[in-house]
């Protein structure tokens, strides 16, 4: 059965620099977002309260290359931590429980931004980006739909995202649009014991491959 969960979400991005003086610096990135979504799987339900943060710290260094038209390429890398939660409760239009889940991410992010002056005044900014999974964490409170089922943990260890900004600056301002892409894979397997009416079982549950997709424009302010 395919699942698919949408959300137009709004979100607020902090970002620090700070500068060695030597072409090396350090970089830490704070995103929260939240929306309002809709699930369609077994049976469908709307305003589902869904929400994720991201957490970045990462280094590199400013190559400047002045002779070839005057830009920066910067090469980064560091560690990142996501956390996501789908706050799902209550029957779907088919009757079915639904339930909360939580997905965590650890991962290694690498890439790379390009820095150019269009004229005195205005600039633009590209980053593109490629992220490791190290590993990830899915939490399914199944116990939600039926008190006899437990909660599963499962884990991830296949998985990458791919990030893309371009944003446009012109005196404190920018603007531009940006795209990320997550893409994992089956998780482990876990196994647990379930007792239904004095009847004994085996539940086997595992976490599939899934996608995620974010695409918006981000309006910032440099201080």
């Amino acid at each position: 059965m395919d699942v698919e969960i949408s959300a137009p979400l709004v979100g607020v991005d902090y970002t620090g620099t700070y500068a060695f003086g030597n072409d090396w610096f350090a970089k830490a990135d704070v995103r929260y977002a939240y929306g309002s979504a809709k699930y369609t799987g077994s049976g469908t339900q709307s305003n589902i309260p869904y929400s994720y943060y991201d957490l970045r710290g990462l280094f590199g260094y400013d190559f400047h290359f002045s002779e070839l038209g005057g830009f920066v390429l910067a090469p980064f890398t560091g560690i990142g931590y996501r956390y996501l939660f789908d706050n799902q409760t209550g029957p779907t239009s088919s009757g079915a429980n639904a339930y909360q889940r939580s997905s965590t991410y650890v991962y290694l992010p690498i890439g790379i931004t390009h820095r150019m002056k269009v004229n005195e005044a205005h600039k633009l900014e590209t980053v593109f980006e490629y992220d490791y999974l190290i590993q990830g964490t899915q939490v399914s409170h199944l116990s939600q739909a039926a008190s006899y089922l437990p909660d599963i943990t499962n884990q991830q260890f296949r998985g990458y995202g791919l990030r893309f900004s371009s944003m446009y600056q012109f005196s404190e301002w920018s603007v531009g649009p940006y795209v990320t892409y997550w893409n994992i894979q089956n998780s482990n397997t876990v196994t647990n014991p379930i007792s239904v009416n004095g009847v004994n079982y085996r539940l086997t549950a595992y976490e599939p491959a899934n996608n995620t997709i974010e695409a918006g424009i981000k309006v910032a302010y440099s201080f």
